[in-house]
């Protein structure tokens, strides 16, 4: 196919009938733009497109291949033609499907692979206290009127979950005076475990970095029965 001479046969019909490139471009679904490219001769239009054009422009489809009106003789080839791309279209688009179903299953053995890799490679940290859906509910409502935030994980433990900068034992306890109404006061610290009392017994505090952003801050209930909620 000759584009200069294909636009040139183009460009002569479309005026012929009376139609502006935006008038042939709505009826292929296609720019206006594209079809200043096909009457300059930059590009061709697309082997699907020939058909319909050729019905818009009344014009053979061997015609628009050849860029001038073919003799009558010739236009017994037109039904080949005519086959013959509807044949690639079909085979076109039963291609792109297997092509789109085969994407589609790279793209969940891919998933599934960075998946594996994840549970396995960050396992430890992903589920280091267990089931991690619970503190990441409370930690998505940490804010900064809330910064310690009861976690209800199901244990027989209090626990609370805090952001990593809020980790000093004095702010923890201020929180749960003014949550819980009960004085409390830390006495000492032993590595990652606080010493805490409310003037009568004496309460241990554990505290965890969780997922490196966090606080866990965790004691028996066990020790404060009128805590539990």
């Amino acid at each position: 196919m000759d584009n200069i001479k294909t636009g040139s046969f183009i460009r002569e019909k479309r005026k012929e009938k009376g139609f502006t490139q935006k008038d042939i471009a709505e009826r292929l679904n296609v720019t206006d733009r594209a079809i200043s490219k096909w009457e300059r001769g930059l590009c061709a239009p697309d082997i699907a497109l020939l058909e319909p054009l050729s019905k818009i422009l009344e014009v053979s489809i061997s015609d628009l291949i050849s860029g001038e009106e073919s003799q009558a003789e010739n236009k017994k080839n037109e039904k080949i033609i005519v086959e013959t791309i509807n044949y690639s279209n079909r085979e076109m688009t039963i291609k792109t499907k297997r092509l789109k179903k085969e994407l589609i299953i790279i793209s969940l053995v891919a998933g599934l692979v960075v998946l594996t890799f994840l549970v396995y490679g960050f396992s430890s940290v992903i589920f280091q206290r267990g089931n991690p859906v619970p503190y990441l509910k409370a930690a998505m409502q940490i804010d900064e009127t809330h910064r310690f935030i009861k976690v209800n994980d199901g244990s027989f433990q209090n626990v609370y979950i805090s952001k990593k900068k809020d980790q000093r034992i004095d702010d923890l306890l201020k929180e749960l005076e003014d949550d819980r109404l009960l004085k409390l006061t830390f006495k000492e610290q032993m590595g990652s475990i606080y010493e805490v009392t409310d003037g009568q017994n004496i309460i241990y505090i554990e505290s965890e970095i969780y997922l490196g952003r966090f606080i866990v801050w965790t004691y028996p209930n066990s020790t404060l029965p009128d805590w539990q909620e």
